[in-house]
């Protein structure tokens, strides 16, 4: 199985990596991880073409890791802080979805995976801009399905509790006696995420993975 991860310099890019056979990255850092690496600057749409442009192989998924989290309080609406949390978190993953499939570079029935976040599906005060920018991506992701449906590119999300890596540990507002035992275990959920991005059944579906005391997932 052929992958290919985009932001894949992230922990949790790398982790699951390390767990599969042939992956490739395009991401702003080069990691020995990788079978291959195009690193790319900054990902606006005329860099992404020229990265996209050397490609000149096809994939069975295509995973989109790109996320930022910052504090955030819509009462203390800020637009500079708001375009960059929308641009990293929405934008781009579509830019990048959107442009890999014009470019061809999937196999029949091949996936694009967003990794999301449960923030996506909540109000908690403090998140404001990561959870509306990530609730539009879920969104914009089910409508891009239905548009790819014919062609048999299939397109999900995979939304992440609380991760205990840089991003987790900046969350505000939980309040929990033992933060550490809601993060989720690395071992087992990046084999959920190897074990649904492996399933080529799964399409149109808003995946969750958190914590719980089995820790498994929901289809919806």
């Amino acid at each position: 199985m052929q992958n290919l991860f985009i932001g894949g310099s992230s922990e949790i890019a790398k982790k699951i990596a390390k767990k599969l056979i042939s992956v490739e990255n395009i991401s702003r850092k080069k990691s020995p991880i990788y079978s291959k690496n195009y690193i790319v600057k900054n990902y606006s749409s005329k860099n992404l073409q020229l990265i996209l442009k050397k490609i000149n192989k096809k994939f069975d998924n295509i995973v989109i890791f790109n996320g930022y989290f910052s504090n955030s309080f819509i009462t203390n609406y800020n637009e500079k802080d708001f375009n960059n949390s929308f641009n990293i978190n929405f934008k781009i993953p579509i830019a990048v979805a959107t442009l890999s499939i014009n470019k061809k570079i999937l196999n029949t029935n091949g996936g694009i995976f967003f990794i999301s976040s449960i923030a996506a599906e909540t109000s908690q005060m403090g998140n404001a801009f990561y959870s509306i920018a990530k609730n539009s991506l879920n969104f914009a992701a089910e409508i891009l399905g239905k548009e790819q449906k014919k062609r048999g590119i299939r397109i999900n999300t995979i939304s992440l509790g609380l991760i205990k890596n840089k991003m987790g540990k900046s969350v505000l507002g939980v309040k929990l006696k033992n933060k550490n035992s809601f993060y989720l275990n690395d071992n087992k959920f990046t084999k959920q995420i190897i074990k649904i991005i492996k399933n080529k059944k799964i399409n149109l579906k808003k995946i969750i993975i958190k914590w719980s005391a089995l820790l498994k997932f929901t289809i919806n």
